[in-house]
């Protein structure tokens, strides 16, 4: 493994332990305080803002190869619809709102996973420039809020009725 993947792997693994150290500390026990509407109203948020993984298909920006950056910015920019069609229905308390949600959640961890592979199995890293912040930083904090929202869809509600 070249150096460049295992710089991103450290700060990524660190990255996945600091957020999952805030969700523990802060942002779990929150949730757990609201009702299930208004926790998925917070764990959704923000992965409306998922569209940055398109800036891997701006030049300047990296050099990843288009087979990796294409993928990347569809599936981010369609889970980043989602999240926002998901935000809508839940706010407006939509009937089919939490069905939505489960979608949504669905196909962004799958394409979190799916970009995780293409990443190592294209060997990306050495070539992300300034992207592998976000590959660093914040992919981590999507797959820690995409098990927050797993967590309060399958929890069981003191607050409301399920």
């Amino acid at each position: 493994m070249p150096p460049s993947a295992q710089l991103v792997a450290l700060f990524g693994g660190l990255s996945l332990a600091a957020w999952g150290i805030v969700a523990w500390v802060h942002i779990v026990p929150w949730l757990d305080r609201r009702t299930r509407r208004e926790a998925l109203l917070v764990a959704v948020m923000p992965h409306m803002f998922r569209t940055v993984g398109g800036m891997a298909l701006f030049p300047g920006i990296g050099n990843a190869p288009r087979e990796w950056a294409l993928p990347l910015a569809w599936g981010d920019g369609i889970t980043a619809v989602l999240a926002m069609l998901s935000m809508v229905a839940l706010e407006l308390e939509w009937r089919h709102a939490r069905t939505l949600v489960w979608v949504f959640n669905v196909f962004g961890s799958v394409d979190l996973l799916h970009n995780a592979w293409n990443s190592i199995r294209l060997e990306v890293a050495p070539r992300l420039g300034p992207i592998g912040y976000v590959v660093a930083f914040a992919v981590p904090a999507m797959a820690v809020f995409h098990v927050l929202v797993f967590r309060t869809l399958l929890r069981r509600v003191h607050l409301e009725n399920p």
